[in-house]
């Protein structure tokens, strides 16, 4: 690859890096809301709570990252859009799993505020949540040329 392809290249995949992280700050946000609400507000365990925000974050960023990160890849189509959303929950259980985890860990036994917790948890998913998706949930197909 020439050098200004490769530069062009670097340049688009810092792009949809940083489009990434402002669409993980906004879940980051709603995450934090609906945590926060159910637990204080409803009076719910923090750690259903955690279970719901993060699924209404979860597709809240997976609608977002199709629409806008990742909108140059993909098929169109209702079969191909759930076919990614569903590669993306399958990516994001990972993710949520360390979530949970790290909220669990740094509340029940170090005894960190469970909102501090989970700033923590989300921030190790992040990274991971990003790389696979862009592997996998989000990759770039190539179009078959018919002969």
């Amino acid at each position: 690859m020439n050098t200004r392809l490769h530069f062009i290249f670097q340049q688009w995949e810092i792009r949809r890096l940083v489009k990434f992280g402002l669409v993980g700050s906004w879940g980051f946000v709603v995450n934090m809301s609906i945590l926060w609400f159910l637990t204080e507000m409803a009076g719910l365990y923090y750690l259903f709570s955690s279970l719901v925000a993060i699924e209404i974050a979860l597709i809240n960023n997976y609608v977002l990252n199709d629409l806008w990160t990742w909108h140059d890849r993909g098929k169109a189509g209702k079969r191909e859009y759930f076919k990614r959303m569903l590669q993306y929950h399958v990516t994001a259980s990972a993710a949520m799993l360390t979530n949970i985890s790290v909220l669990w860990i740094l509340t029940e036994v170090a005894g960190i505020y469970y909102l501090g917790s989970n700033v923590i948890g989300i921030l190790c998913g992040a990274a991971l949540n990003f790389f696979v998706n862009d592997r996998w949930t989000f990759r770039h197909r190539k179009e078959r040329v018919k002969p």
